[in-house]
């Protein structure tokens, strides 16, 4: 898989080259910087229990008053950990989940810890 998309990208970067035209990288600059935004994302555990999230370009969210935790575990590529607080909901993805669900339960003893399909 990974030898087709080095296939696709350096067939971008050389019909950008041979025709003088940057704007066929377009299509290559948008999925890196996605990618940085998610691989620059901090998730922050407070004392109170509160969670925040701060990514790398796209700012950050903080969850006051979280109400329910939830691992999906069918989730392939984003969103395996869903955080509902009382304005809403964020979800992210983890290294450690398990780690994160444990010192979540610790601080947060109130909040509901689920597993969903």
């Amino acid at each position: 898989m990974w030898i087709g998309v080095i296939i696709v990208i350096f067939a971008f970067i050389l019909v950008a080259w041979s025709t003088d035209s940057y704007y066929g990288l377009i299509p290559i600059i948008f999925p890196i910087l996605l990618l940085i935004d998610e691989l620059l994302a901090k998730v922050q555990v407070q004392e109170n229990g509160d969670i925040w999230l701060k990514r790398g370009f796209s700012g950050s969210v903080k969850a006051y008053g979280v109400i329910r935790v939830a691992r999906r575990k069918k989730a392939f590529f984003r969103g395996r950990i869903v955080v509902y607080y009382t304005k809403g909901f964020i979800s992210f993805d983890l290294a450690d989940e398990e780690g994160f669900l444990r010192y979540a339960k610790e601080l947060n003893p109130r909040a509901i810890f689920v597993d969903e399909n």
